[in-house]
């Protein structure tokens, strides 16, 4: 990957955990990796979110479908109760 130079401004804090976490060569590579590991968490969490609706949009059709042939099986229930023409109940 081409990397590229930056500067940034970081909270005392950030930096001072930065520094902790990683020796003094290594405080780019820590801070790429955190970067990383963001934009790819936030990449997971919208795609959870999308599935999420997805599946909800999916359930309320399904639920659609559902009244829809419970009706239909209940009047073909219910013409399978009544005795023929000609037949004695």
């Amino acid at each position: 990957m081409e990397k590229v130079k930056v500067t940034l401004t970081l909270p005392k804090e950030v930096m001072d955990a930065v520094r902790r976490e990683a020796d003094p060569r290594g405080y780019s590579s820590l801070i790429a990796e955190a970067v990383v590991y963001f934009l790819e968490e936030r990449e997971r969490t919208a795609l959870r979110e999308r599935l999420i609706q997805g599946y909800q949009a999916s359930a309320k059709a399904d639920q659609v479908l559902a009244e829809e042939w419970r009706s239909l099986e209940e009047e073909a229930g219910n013409q399978g109760d009544e005795p023929a023409e000609g037949q004695v109940p």
